[in-house]
């Protein structure tokens, strides 16, 4: 598909973390609201800004995928 395979499997475990904290799955708020003994409310406006900033660098990963990769070639 043409996609370096180090940029794939960074972003696959991105994304997966980002769905780890999004609902419905939410395993990591559901973990901290129970851990926490907090509503689920509280812990979804709390988390809110983080998971923007998450989603924003997303974005920018894959619309600019050589800020994964320079590192990588930095190495060689």
């Amino acid at each position: 598909a043409g996609i370096d395979p180090v940029y794939f499997g960074f972003m696959f475990i991105y994304v997966g973390c980002i769905g780890l904290i999004t609902p419905p799955v939410g395993t990591v708020q559901n973990v901290v609201a129970g851990v926490g003994r907090l509503r689920m409310e509280t812990v979804i406006k709390g988390t809110t800004p983080f998971l923007l900033a998450y989603v924003l660098l997303a974005v920018l990963l894959v619309i600019f995928p050589q800020i994964v990769l320079a590192p990588l070639r930095w190495m060689h």
